[in-house]
């Protein structure tokens, strides 16, 4: 006999049932089907209600377990079973079989999406009872109905099924043919006799299991049917909230009479015997109706506004631990429903996690991103790429290979210095560790052995896996891999990575390591099987492989008894619980706009349908569907329901509130609606974590609040070094060293440095602390950029103009001048690039425009030395070491700084017995020296060399010395645009004007006239007119010159001061000079735009020279942050 029992959400049916089965005699067999995701939920219960020696009478099955356990009893469980993935292979392989017969899908026969569409799809047919005869039936029908674009899509559908189930038939068994099978086995079997059934949670059956109750109506004694539904009647027709349950009750009654099963009369439960709060009532008894009742005050109903995901999901963890606290609840009490739990993966359960409240996630997560699977598909991608370097490294960084981080890492360094990839790989490496270098040391030449034996352990593994996978079946693919996997102890490090992430008691993460490794072998196996004496290329077994694994995922199982219920509302099966949360309750996202996104548009279903093929519902049906999903997690609550809705989406994207919002609204009157704005503070900061995010956000204000959240954190000892980040961070404290010792001992009492970290310093300490404190520095490729042509430069003008002489230069013909050169570059490309061996076609061209490039520069410079009475006396000289002792400045500390360097060249003029000293830079780039830039202690390098020599050289040149200036000479060639019909002499004339020199000299009528005896300013930056410079940009006077050496002195020593103070703050110049850009450091700065920033201000010429001359007589020294008047 058919028994309907009807009653709404919260009328006590499941309560019912299980209270019935427990009063089956025991001649009676009690059964109990639940939907799939209900039946550990089931198990649970009926345990507690019958104990454990009578809950073992009752069968708790679902659809597929009744199959399994009807297998076992009468036969039907032998054959190896096919999963997900093999499906994928399987219809992959269909899709090939027929490609030459589609028309339609031959375009999209080998994508990826098509076949998982095409699983979808056949998944379906097989649920509705839908063979492809059937499809290519309707398609076939004379006069048929059907458009002809879905005349065609049935023919190949049709076409491509049967060819899967052909395949699937020769060796497997498809899970999703279970129900069929088993009709036919019930059909020789009575497996119901003597039993009494009761089918539980089902809104609607599909066609395969209404032909599964045809036989349980026909054997079983009694069968029972719970149903959502307060009438079997429906005025709506097909489209109200239980017009879908109440067309599944009419089809069971329907189906009894026609097998002659008495139908009792239905039992209508009374409603709302659930919930413990009026308004929760009135909300199940009124939502989505077309007819409703008058409004209900809103007891045990809470409507929330948040942000964004991030906001809804604190409040949803904040009021569960708030209501865990205050009011008594367990954990197990709360169930938390969404829609779409994707979009609250890494949102709702860190927020959880920040609380410490338990809870289970139903999320099974996709394998393909798992370090086991990433070697796999890595090692077919490497093959297949001949070795790019891009592949091997996603292959290395699994970490399942037997190499370090720190010697992936020196590899990943190498091939980028030398722009390594591809059979590179299989070939011994030879360049220098270091990039171009001359010379080789020890370690060098041990760290080159390293790197090969570390390349060798992983390119020999690969390329025997290479071998291997040529001309052979899936069965020797699979092997294959299991070889690369052994050759590569696989098993152990996956063991190993398992052990330490145990070790750091992540244990969940350490299991599903294990976990994943069965999976694989599983995975390898079936595709050998199924791939057996198929011979494929590799490229295709490995698409193949990875639709397997992207079948795949890893689920879980509640694991412990006191825990949040969080699932999607088609997929949670909660134990009657007393508080819920309803996240997301926005248009389109709860109730879920329905999507086509499937092999038949919603047109195509209808016209399918109306031939009489049992599709599943249209996207009206789904509709219907959706709405009672909302209703029935509105209705899970016994005692509070909480209901929440985004303001803004993920991406910041505006959301509206959802019917569920809007209905919930207009049931209940006076339904409180909280936002972010609206609750208390300390509603957030039940837990540490959110506690001390709040007093971090709040850590300045003068409230109350603040004051005992400071108190509270600031007596515990664990949040020592937070506290006191924090407390830096909100009172934007300049960073120091806690303990100047630490500081000296970081760089030393007596510091030796460079002018490039003087600059450096005054840039921003922050980015000296990283480069010269840290030793933290940015990787370069051994490449023809701008910092290797300044060096090839400087080796070319040093050799030329030391070796053969400006007078000899400028004597030579174009030719010879180009050949002198030409073997200079040659010479330095086999002593200090390696040849041209294993150079980028990049590099060779580049190089080979050097030769042009050069011979402009060296012939002006060549020209401007003939006509001047500075003589070149040194070139690439040093600063200490064996060269000119350094600048050595005494501190106030107590300590020493002394500045190395080394001068690119040295001029002299002899003039009554004092030498006057020019120091020449050469600059490959676009280097303009202001003397405004030595105020904020940037482009001093020339002055200090300057200050250097005049001080340390005089041993070493003899009588006096005075300085006459700095230079800059430009030495790369300048680009022009000029129009087709511009004279040679005009384009000479233009770039003789950008390759003059710019720097600063000193004001003396006879020293300039040396450099250049007419002064017109073709090679200096000066012009005299009646022995007077034009223009003061340029020149200063003997005393202002020694003026400013003595404050780049000032500035030398202050700096050396401040880092033995300890003194860090990223405090950046800005202006001219932006120290922020380029900065490979400000990752970890940690520095916001509007923070303090030390700015460049525009000074004229006048203004610096009192600046410099003014400050020298200070007492405390220079200051760094000037602020003179006659800045402007």
């Amino acid at each position: 006999m058919l028994h309907l029992l009807l009653g709404r959400a919260g009328s006590g049916k499941t309560t019912y049932l299980r209270n019935l089965l427990k009063e089956t005699p025991v001649t009676r067999q009690p059964i109990l089907l639940v939907p799939e995701q209900g039946s550990f939920q089931n198990e649970r219960a009926m345990l507690r209600l019958l104990g454990p020696k009578d809950a073992q009478r009752v069968w708790v099955l679902s659809f597929s377990r009744l199959a399994d356990r009807a297998f076992r009893t009468y036969g039907g469980v032998a054959g190896r079973r096919l999963d997900d993935g093999g499906r994928s292979i399987f219809m992959s392989l269909a899709l090939e079989q027929v490609k030459d017969q589609l028309d339609f899908y031959r375009k999209s026969a080998e994508d990826t999406e098509l076949v998982r569409l095409l699983l979808e799809e056949a998944a379906e047919l097989k649920m509705c009872g839908i063979h492809p005869k059937d499809l290519s039936d309707a398609a076939e029908i004379p006069a048929s109905p059907l458009s002809s674009t879905l005349r065609q899509k049935a023919k190949e559908l049709a076409l491509i099924f049967a060819a899967y189930d052909a395949l699937v038939a020769q060796s497997y068994v498809d899970p999703l043919d279970d129900l069929t099978r088993l009709k036919a086995l019930l059909e020789e079997h009575a497996f119901f006799k003597n039993c009494v059934v009761a089918l539980d949670s089902f809104q609607s059956f599909t066609v395969q299991e209404y032909q599964i109750l045809a036989s349980m109506l026909e054997q079983a004694d009694e069968v029972y049917v719970s149903l959502c539904v307060d009438q079997l009647d429906d005025p709506e027709r097909g489209m109200g909230l239980f017009s879908l349950v109440r067309h599944t009750g009419n089809t069971l009654i329907r189906m009894a009479k026609e097998r002659g099963v008495k139908v009792a009369a239905p039992e209508l439960l009374e409603p709302g015997k659930r919930f413990r709060s009026k308004g929760l009532s009135a909300l199940e008894a009124n939502v989505f109706r077309t007819t409703r009742r008058a409004s209900c005050p809103a007891s045990g109903a809470v409507l929330y506004e948040a942000k964004d995901l991030y906001d809804e999901a604190e409040y949803v963890a904040a009021t569960i631990r708030n209501l865990v606290m205050e009011r008594g609840y367990r954990y197990r009490d709360f169930a938390v429903i969404v829609r779409t739990p994707e979009q609250y993966r890494g949102i709702l359960d860190v927020a959880l996690e920040h609380r410490n409240i338990p809870y289970f996630m139903d999320k099974p997560q996709a394998i393909d991103a798992e370090p086991l699977m990433r070697l796999v598909l890595s090692a077919f991608q490497v093959v297949r790429s001949g070795f790019a370097s891009g592949d091997v490294f996603t292959f290395l960084k699994t970490g399942l290979v037997g190499l370090s981080t720190e010697q992936i890492s020196e590899l990943e360094n190498y091939t980028y210095l030398w722009n390594l990839s591809g059979r590179k790989w299989k070939e011994e490496w030879t360049d220098h560790p270091q990039g171009f270098a001359e010379e080789w040391t020890d370690h060098d030449q041990q760290q080159l052995e390293s790197l090969n034996q570390n390349r060798r352990t992983i390119v020999e593994p690969l390329l025997r896996f290479s071998k291997r996978v040529v001309e052979v079946d899936g069965e020797g693919m699979a092997l294959a891999v299991y070889r690369l996997l052994s050759d590569l102890q696989a098993a152990e490090h996956l063991k190993a990575l398992a052990g330490r992430l145990a070790a750091n008691g992540r244990t969940e993460l350490a299991e599903r390591q294990l976990r994943l490794w069965d999976i694989l072998m599983a995975i390898l196996d079936q595709s050998a099987l199924v791939l057996k004496g198929c011979c494929l290329q590799y490229t295709r077994y490995a698409e193949l492989l990875r639709l397997v694994i992207l079948a795949n995922d890893i689920a879980s199982i509640p694991e412990g008894l006191d825990e949040v219920t969080v699932g999607a509302a088609d997929r949670i099966r909660t134990e009657e619980p007393k508080v819920v949360f309803l996240l997301g309750a926005t248009q389109g996202d709860f109730p879920l706009s329905p999507s086509a996104n499937c092999v038949f548009s919603n047109g195509e279903r209808r016209e399918l349908i109306a031939l009489g093929l049992p599709l599943n519902d249209t996207l009206e049906g789904i509709a219907v569907q959706e709405r009672f999903l909302a209703y029935a997690a509105m209705s899970a609550a016994s005692e509070r329901l909480y209901i929440s809705f985004p303001a803004a989406g993920i991406e910041g994207e505006p959301k509206h509130a959802s019917p569920i919002v809007t209905e919930s609204l207009a049931i209940l009157q006076d339904l409180p609606v909280y936002t972010p704005y609206s609750i208390p503070q300390t509603w957030m900061t039940n837990a540490e974590q959110p506690a001390f995010a709040l007093a971090a956000q709040n850590w300045n204000d003068n409230t109350p609040l603040s004051a005992t959240m400071r108190k509270l954190f600031t007596e515990r000892r664990e949040y020592e070094a937070r506290i006191a980040a924090l407390d830096r961070a909100a009172k934007k404290r300049v960073v120091t060293f806690a303990d100047e010792r630490k500081a000296q001992k970081l760089f030393g009492v007596n510091m030796n440095v460079s002018a490039t970290q003087i600059e450096t310093f005054y840039l921003c300490r922050f980015q000296y602390f990283c480069r010269y404190g840290l030793r933290a520095k940015e990787r370069r490729t051994a490449e023809m950029d701008a910092l290797e042509y300044g060096s090839l430069m400087h080796y070319l003008l040093e050799h030329l103009f030391r070796d053969t002489g400006a007078q000899k230069l400028h004597a030579m013909k174009q030719q010879e001048l180009k050949e002198e050169i030409g073997s200079l570059l040659e010479q330095y490309l086999e002593t200090r690039l390696g040849g041209m061996q294993n150079k980028t076609p990049r590099f060779t061209y580049l190089f080979a425009r050097l030769s042009e490039a050069a011979l402009v520069i060296v012939a002006h410079i060549a020209e401007e030395l003939c006509q001047s009475r500075f003589e070149p006396v040194d070139f690439e000289l040093p600063i200490g070491g064996d060269g000119i002792p350094p600048l050595a400045i005494p501190l106030s500390d107590g300590g020493m700084v002394s500045i190395n360097g080394k001068v690119d060249r040295v001029d002299l003029f002899d003039r009554d017995g004092v030498q006057y000293l020019r120091v020449v830079d050469y600059k490959t780039g676009k280097k303009e020296f202001k003397l405004s830039d030595v105020i904020y202690g940037v482009n001093m390098q020339m002055l200090i060399y300057l200050a250097t020599l005049s001080e340390n050289a005089e041993a070493r040149y003899g009588g006096k010395l005075a300085p006459a200036g700095i230079l800059y000479v430009p030495a790369s060639r300048p680009n022009l645009s000029a129009a087709r019909d511009v004279s040679k002499e005009k384009i000479q004339r233009e770039e003789a004007k950008k390759l003059r020199m710019n720097g600063l000299l000193i004001d003396d009528p006879d020293i300039l006239t040396a450099m250049e005896p007419d002064a017109a300013g073709t090679y200096i930056p000066v012009v005299l007119k009646n022995g007077v410079p034009a223009r003061r940009d340029s020149v200063v006077s003997p005393r202002e010159m020694n003026a400013i050496l003595r404050r780049v002195r000032d500035l030398a020593a202050s700096m050396a001061e401040e880092l033995h103070r300890g003194h860090l703050a990223a405090v950046p110049l800005k202006g001219d000079t932006d120290a922020c850009n380029w900065c490979p450091y400000f990752a970890v700065c940690c520095r916001e735009q509007e923070d303090t920033a030390r700015q460049m201000n525009k000074w004229d010429r006048d203004a610096v020279i009192a600046e410099l001359t003014e400050r020298e007589e200070e007492p405390d020294g220079p200051k760094l942050d000037p602020q003179p008047a006659g800045r402007h």
